[in-house]
């Protein structure tokens, strides 16, 4: 509260001093919906956000590039208070200001292009059309602006290209698709020695890109929200191991160890055979990880459990106190 009277004194202030549309205004008012968004009063942080575009379009109005940071910061916002179609649309605004402004080449596109991609990725379905293939069209479009454009850097192509990878290794079979966008980051990223260090931590391990995947079934949802509640105790637990190929896929899935045994082993297993993968790479070329484990602590109702299951509960919860 004393956050949010001192903005609006110096909003006041700057408002007497240079009238309703001060230029100075803006980087306040941007300032305060931020403060709002941690206050966790997601209107009043759109509605700054709103009035944070307004400032700036009466000083820049029409086709200018001067718009983009605030309406960049206005599509960000809407997307961070799940404000998602709305999100879409300001993307799209500012999308089409950036083309009117710069061309449709334009590499000021390629921010609000990844941006878009990646709110589609996470929506299965827009506009009665699948978010998923919307998503793609974005990004190819992202990697032709980048490749075309001279001045383009060999990171901003590189991020583009693996960006694409790690799209479509989590919607796609076509593992031949997913390593090519990979080495084709990997080699705009080898061309430079300065970006060589930004290289090896891109593909130094395979990384996790799906948690949480989309066929992930209820019943395991309702395990994972189990194993993060702080309040319960922990007197279950399962490890899976698993390797990963060299197009970023789990295989080998395993069970290591489960307490109480078989009790949850098929939906974890099948969770753990869902995960994608940006795969490790060494001098160019996709690599395969083996060894890897998914662990999960939760909390069992002992007494729902059979009685052997529960007896071996009992046993492991008395070992863990011990240690």
């Amino acid at each position: 509260p004393e956050a949010e009277t001192a903005y609006h004194h110096t909003l006041h202030v700057h408002q007497v001093n240079y009238g309703f549309f001060g230029l100075d205004k803006a980087e306040i008012v941007n300032e305060l919906s931020q403060a709002y968004f941690v206050m966790g009063d997601l209107e009043s942080a759109n509605n700054m956000q709103k009035s944070y575009v307004g400032i700036v379009e009466h000083h820049y109005p029409g086709k200018n590039l001067e718009r983009v940071p605030s309406l960049t910061s206005q599509a960000e916002m809407l997307y961070q208070t799940e404000s998602t179609f709305r999100s879409l649309n300001a993307y799209r605004r500012l999308i089409a200001l950036i083309e009117d402004a710069d061309g449709p080449d334009s590499m000021e596109l390629i921010p609000a292009l990844t941006s878009i991609s990646d709110i589609l990725l996470n929506n299965r379905i827009i506009d009665g059309e699948d978010g998923g293939e919307k998503a793609m069209r974005y990004l190819r479009r992202a990697a032709a602006i980048t490749e075309k454009n001279e001045d383009t850097s060999e990171l901003e192509k590189a991020n583009v290209f693996i960006m694409m990878g790690d799209f479509l290794s989590i919607q796609t079979p076509d593992r031949g698709a997913v390593v090519g966008n990979y080495k084709r980051g990997w080699e705009y990223l080898d061309g430079n020695p300065e970006l060589h260090a930004y290289r090896d931590e891109a593909f130094e391990n395979a990384l996790l890109l799906n948690p949480v995947p989309r066929s992930t079934a209820p019943a395991m949802q309702d395990l994972l929200e189990n194993a993060s509640d702080p309040e319960q105790p922990k007197n279950g637990h399962i490890i899976v191991g698993y390797d990963v190929d060299e197009g970023g896929r789990p295989e080998n899935v395993r069970v290591v160890e489960s307490v109480p045994p078989g009790l949850h082993d098929y939906i974890v297993k099948n969770h753990v055979r869902d995960f994608a993968f940006r795969p490790r790479f060494e001098a160019g070329q996709p690599v395969g990880s083996p060894n890897q484990t998914f662990e999960l602590r939760y909390s069992v109702d002992e007494e729902e459990l059979p009685e052997e299951l529960r007896q071996n509960t009992t046993e492991v919860a008395k070992a863990d106190a011990i240690q």
